[in-house]
């Protein structure tokens, strides 16, 4: 078997340290599952099935948990783990010998002389989980299903929600509730149907996030499978239509599709490509990328900040141009929206950056072989329309100011840049006006869309954006440099520049087209790494500013408190490590030294927190302990993207 992010027995049985780690399985289409190694449910996001009822509609958590027990020589020995008020019941961690993530979650029980194997994975698109045993010994497995049927981000009481009417035959059960349909197919011997309410199951993570942590789960009886030695014995849930009676081809078929997604990683890049494939999905015909699991949606700027690592440096060109289709189809005077909200339907349109973003993944797509002829088609008249609306002036206060030609965004009240934080409906982060990153990423688009329209001989265009490129550059470098901090301002506005040291500034070096002569980049990279750089990541704020917060803990408006000021987050060693190698050359050594950081820190993650994944943030102060969501795309990008390509030799 493979070994993949193997974890030992000293570890499993250690339950400080096996409840903390998760792992983390999707099937391509919008779902997922989520858990932890010791098998207790932490969050109220751990469950066997999560996936929306069908496509435009919200996630949903439908398979809970499975209580199972295995019958042996006499003996009972309970395999699942739950959080009680006050106590963990049962606690079957304590017979774990081992668990793989490879390529999907396997946990490997002992007893005495005897050993059994379960392995979970989601079918390949399909909103179904296949559940599997197998005994060294013949043995009698129970199985009690707890079904929740709730959106993903509440809880259940028993009060609030009638139990699912049930339909039994041999081998087969149905569930249904309203219009929804759950289906179990197995290797069932008997079934007690006995349906009631486990009350109180406490998620500790959840309280510590300063959220409800408590709820109440239906199930609906307990079903019993005759193990025979060394013999799997198979059971699948699944959302919507029957599946029919299992068959094992199929069966055979779905694990051999799994394997086939998640080849064995033969090294620390194709670690990062596992990685990287679950946040790709495909939903009611559009291909786009999970920001992060479990709470995120589709977001405009983490999508395009993420395509290059999660699907050219894979050489994944066409779900590339897929991509960047299905976001420029829902483009709205100038802007992509920035995310798709929880209901998997509504657009939000409420960001500067997204079609900023855009245009830069289009440029990486066409340097790595994107098809010429489809962005000619398709996407240049798209990209020569949002930009000249940006230009023009478009929603939330966004236009290019005609006396320098930069970009100017929002107001006192909106948060439009990837600082977006808010508390009690006000930004954390205020950074409206004309931000630094902002205005980097909109001279290089400018500098893009002049190629792009010389080439295609649009003259008119090729010199509108050209000449508000020159307007850009003279003007960015007249308002933005920080003479006294030997560095960028972050945000500019009339009568004010914030001198606050943020990771900002790093896009007027790492860009396609740097806005800095190289002197003054090789001061600003001495800033941030003095202030900014750690080993996880970089700080969002100097630990010298007074707003400095260094620990990203409590409840949200606490945590929404630090997001941005002074927490640490990965993404950023990508723009860090490509200002760099633009400042300093491609010298042997720059490239080791960046090498040995993303390696050292890539190793660590993808061995912590979620297993085989890399989080979304760190606390701004040692110990860093890593928070938010354990598993984020551009976090898992942008170190494969530098890693694979311009560090790689």
């Amino acid at each position: 078997m493979r070994a993949d992010s193997l974890i030992e027995s000293r570890r499993c049985r250690d339950f400080g340290q096996s409840s903390r780690l998760e792992w983390l399985d999707t099937n391509g289409c919008g779902g997922y599952m989520m858990g932890t190694v010791a098998g207790v449910r932490t969050r109220r996001y751990h469950a066997l099935l999560n996936a929306p009822e069908s496509a435009g509609l919200g996630m949903q958590v439908w398979l809970s948990a499975l209580e199972d027990a295995v019958e042996l020589e006499g003996e009972r020995y309970e395999l699942a783990t739950h959080y009680y008020p006050g106590t963990l019941s049962p606690r079957g961690y304590e017979r774990l010998s081992e668990f793989r993530l490879a390529p999907y979650p396997c946990w490997l029980y002992s007893f005495g002389e005897s050993t059994l194997a379960k392995e979970v994975m989601l079918i390949e698109d399909r909103a179904a989980v296949l559940v599997r045993y197998c005994c060294s010994e013949d043995a009698r497995l129970t199985l009690r299903p707890f079904l929740a049927g709730r959106p993903q981000h509440q809880l259940l009481r028993a009060e609030s929600r009638a139990g699912w009417e049930t339909h039994s035959e041999r081998g087969y059960l149905r569930f249904t509730r309203g219009t929804s349909q759950l289906h179990f197919r197995g290797d069932f011997g008997s079934v007690a149907l006995v349906p009631d309410w486990y009350r109180s199951f406490q998620y500790p993570l959840d309280y510590q996030r300063g959220l409800d942590y408590e709820e109440d789960l239906w199930t609906p009886g307990v079903a019993e499978v005759e193990l025979r030695a060394d013999t799997w014995a198979y059971f699948v849930c699944s959302l919507g239509e029957d599946p029919g009676a299992l068959d094992p081809l199929e069966l055979m078929g779905a694990i051999e599709a799994k394997e086939k997604r998640f080849p064995p990683p033969h090294s620390l890049e194709e670690q990062l490509a596992n990685a990287a494939e679950h946040f790709i999905f495909e939903q009611g015909g559009r291909k786009s990328v999970i920001a992060g699991y479990p709470w995120f949606t589709d977001w405009g700027r983490d999508t395009f900040i993420s395509l290059p690592g999660l699907m050219l440096a894979r050489g994944r060109q066409e779900e590339a141009a897929r991509t960047i289709d299905s976001f420029v189809r829902l483009r709205r005077g100038g802007l992509i929206p920035n995310r798709i909200t929880d209901d998997g339907a509504t657009a939000e349109y409420n960001s500067i950056d997204g079609t900023l973003w855009l245009v830069i993944a289009v440029w990486q797509w066409l340097e790595e072989g994107g098809d010429r002829e489809h962005f000619e088609d398709e996407l240049y008249e798209p990209l020569r329309e949002m930009m000249e609306r940006l230009v023009v002036g478009t929603e939330y206060g966004i236009y290019c100011d005609g006396r320098d030609g930069l970009l100017v965004a929002g107001s006192a009240e909106t948060q439009l840049t990837w600082m977006d934080a808010r508390v009690k409906g006000r930004p954390v982060t205020p950074r409206h006006g004309k931000a630094v990153e902002i205005n980097a990423l909109w001279y290089n688009a400018l500098r893009l869309m002049t190629d792009w329209a010389r080439s295609r001989g649009d003259y008119e265009a090729e010199g509108r954006f050209g000449g508000l490129a020159n307007r850009a550059i003279a003007g960015f470098t007249g308002l933005f440099w920080n003479e006294a901090a030997n560095c960028l301002y972050d945000v500019v506005r009339e009568g004010y520049r914030d001198g606050a040291i943020r990771p900002n500034q790093l896009f007027a070096l790492s860009l396609p087209y740097p806005m800095v002569i190289r002197s003054k980049g090789e001061a600003i990279l001495r800033t941030v790494e003095e202030h900014l750089l750690t080993a996880n990541g970089l700080r969002t704020l100097s630990p010298g500013d007074a707003g400095f917060e260094p620990r990203f803990e409590g409840g949200p408006e606490r945590r929404d408190g630090a997001y941005h000021q002074g927490t640490v987050w990965p993404w950023l060693f990508g723009p860090y490590g490509r200002a760099c190698l633009k400042v300093r050359g491609q010298n042997l050594g720059e490239k080791q030294r960046l090498r040995e950081l993303l390696e050292g820190f890539a190793g660590r993650a993808l061995d912590s927190g979620c297993l085989g994944q890399i989080g979304e943030v760190y606390d701004g102060r040692e110990p860093q302990r890593e928070g938010g969501t354990p598993a984020q795309a551009w976090s898992v990008a942008e170190v494969l993207w530098l890693l694979s390509r311009e560090l790689a030799g």
